[in-house]
């Protein structure tokens, strides 16, 4: 009996042992992730602000003299210097609520959730399942938040690729500029519906 009692106890410590070197590699793989894309975002939020700036400026240089001269560009200028201004509110408002998040908030964010993230990740058979069952939690929007940045810099990228394509070519860039005002469009929705879903919800 007691050679019994014996087995299971170390068993049992075996099994406690176990199980907190789980919670313990789960919880580092919880900071280092968000600390990853945080400092990812913090350091894309250095420039994107002012990139962006400086092409909505650009562009509504563009449109300024597009008007005056009343070209038939006119409306394409407008339009893409709206969309980038809007992208700029979207950057500005996303790029400050990363910049609040720092080491200490994202160990207090696990340090509170700690034990429903376990639990979402033991009834989870992937990364994707996992992120699909935190919507909600502040864990899950602090992650929604540092990625959104790099979400905000394609679109930036995209659009501002698109402007200079072509630029020997006035018709074409027109064309061009009108094609990317319409995807950008289409992106900025998207992009703030998500935000609403995932961040706000």
């Amino acid at each position: 009996m007691k050679k019994i009692v014996f087995v299971f106890t170390i068993l049992l410590c075996g099994f406690l042992s176990a199980q907190q070197e789980e919670t313990q590699i789960f919880a580092s793989q919880l900071y280092n992730q968000s600390a990853i894309l945080l400092s990812s975002a913090k350091n894309q939020c250095k420039e994107l602000p002012q990139k962006n700036k400086a092409l909505a400026n650009a562009v509504s240089e563009l449109y300024k003299k597009a008007l005056e001269h009343k070209n038939v560009a006119t409306n394409v200028f407008a339009n893409a210097e709206y969309l980038l201004n809007f992208m700029q509110g979207n950057i500005e408002k996303s790029c400050g609520l990363v910049n609040l998040a720092n080491d200490e908030s994202i160990k207090l964010i696990i340090a509170q959730e700690f034990e429903q993230l376990l639990e979402k990740k033991r009834a989870s058979d992937s990364f994707d399942n996992f992120i699909g069952k935190i919507l909600g939690t502040e864990y899950g929007k602090l992650l929604y938040l540092a990625t959104s940045i790099s979400t905000l810099e394609k679109m930036y990228t995209k659009w501002a690729g698109k402007m200079v394509s072509n630029r020997n070519d006035f018709k074409k860039t027109i064309s061009n500029i009108a094609s990317a005002n319409t995807e950008l469009n289409k992106e900025l929705i998207d992009f703030n519906k998500a935000f609403k879903l995932y961040y706000e919800k």
